[in-house]
């Protein structure tokens, strides 16, 4: 099944779930006060999970080993919340990273339901986009201030050193919001509001072509 946020009315949103072989809903669920804005499906051993993030600043925890089951509620809730919207999710190595409108990236153990760290701020203007970079152990965030930055994940939320984790920064979109990143080998695609797709070589920060 495929699963795709959808709107259920001014207040809410709900999570569907789409039967890709029949095109019909297979399953809906629900839980958050506000809008649905990403999800991402994790696999933890013998357990599948979807996790959502929302404009009421909470992340949300939906048990998916049985597929979804229409009407189901979370699991559980992850606390303490963003002080603002999330924007977007991302599975690392082992734990969930949720980038919001205030700036931050939280870093989640989901197993034991409880924040590990985080970056505070992050950027200097809200968290657009997450990506995993397997190739270096790391996390890659991308703002609507139009950087880029890469996290290394094993040191990631450090309260004694918060910026050891950081690998690099880079202006990727001077002046514009960056929509949306995708990583693919060794390579980062960055989507902007300033109408262009850039292609970055990971990990020298190098455009190697930019549309």
């Amino acid at each position: 099944a495929v699963v795709s946020t959808q709107s259920t009315g001014s207040t809410g949103i709900s999570v569907r779930s789409w039967n890709i072989g029949e095109w019909c809903a297979a399953g809906v669920l629900h839980g958050h006060s506000g809008h649905v804005m990403c999800l991402e499906h994790v696999t933890i051993e013998d357990k599948k999970y979807i996790v959502t993030g929302s404009r009421d600043h909470f992340c949300k925890i939906y048990d998916a080993t049985d597929g979804i089951v229409s009407g189901r509620m979370p699991q559980a809730t992850l606390n303490p919340p963003h002080f603002d919207g999330i924007e977007c999710v991302v599975w690392g190595a082992g734990h969930l990273y949720s980038g919001s409108r205030d700036q931050t990236i939280k870093k989640w153990d989901l197993l034991k339901r409880r924040e590990k760290g985080g970056q505070r701020p992050a950027h200097k203007d809200r968290v657009q986009a997450l990506a995993h970079l397997p190739a270096l152990d790391c996390i890659v965030s991308a703002s609507r201030d139009g950087t880029v930055k890469l996290w290394r994940e094993e040191c990631f939320g450090d309260p004694k050193d918060p910026l050891k984790s950081l690998i690099a920064e880079v202006e990727a979109h001077p002046g514009s919001s960056i929509q949306d990143i995708q990583v693919s080998g060794s390579h980062l695609y960055t989507a902007s509001a300033d109408s262009t797709i850039k292609i970055w070589s990971v990990p020298d920060g190098s455009t190697d072509m930019a549309t």
